[in-house]
Order: C-alpha cells, then structure tokens, then sequence
C-alpha cells in the first residue's frame, strides 16, 4: 500500500495550503512511521474537532497496514516546534 499517496489524496482538497503538505514513510520489517507534515495554519484541519480526523487517518492507514501484512503503522503529525511523537532522541 502507498501510504503517502493515500493521504496526499485524502488530505489535499481540505487544506488551504496543500503545496506544504509532505508525507514521510520510515521503518523497516514489519513496523512502519508514517509522518505527516503540514502548514501549521493547516494542522487544525489535519487533526479535525475532537481529534476525529486523525483518529479516522490513523484507523484506515492501520487497517492498510494490516491487510498489507505489517504488524505495526504508526501516523503522527509532525509538529515544527518539537520532535515527532513516538519519534527516538534522534528527533524523526
């Protein structure tokens, strides 16, 4: 499953600024780090009212991800101010 075409598909059309949206896939066997990063204006869009919208990216790319054979996919959004959540000391 490509990932990071999925939610360029899914996640341009709701953002104002979907020139800065980017998507990164790291890991490696059967664990995958999906990371989202986006305009910060957009960020509010991306996470959605009461966390419902991520919640709903994390739930599908995790069924993907499943279905795919993996054991492990994990999305976050990347915040400018501070490393990825889940990320290692070395920050992504």
């Amino acid at each position: 499953m490509d990932f990071e075409a999925f939610l360029i598909d899914v996640l341009t059309p709701i953002l104002d600024t979907p020139e800065a949206l980017r998507v990164e896939v790291k890991g490696e066997g059967r664990k995958l780090d999906v990371l989202i990063y986006a305009d910060p204006k957009d960020r509010g869009r991306i996470i959605g009212k009461s966390g419902r919208m991520i919640s709903s990216l994390r739930l599908l790319v995790k069924a993907a991800g499943e279905k795919a054979g993996l054991n492990t996919v994990n999305l976050e959004l990347y915040d400018g101010d501070e490393a990825p959540r889940g990320a290692g000391p070395e920050g992504a």
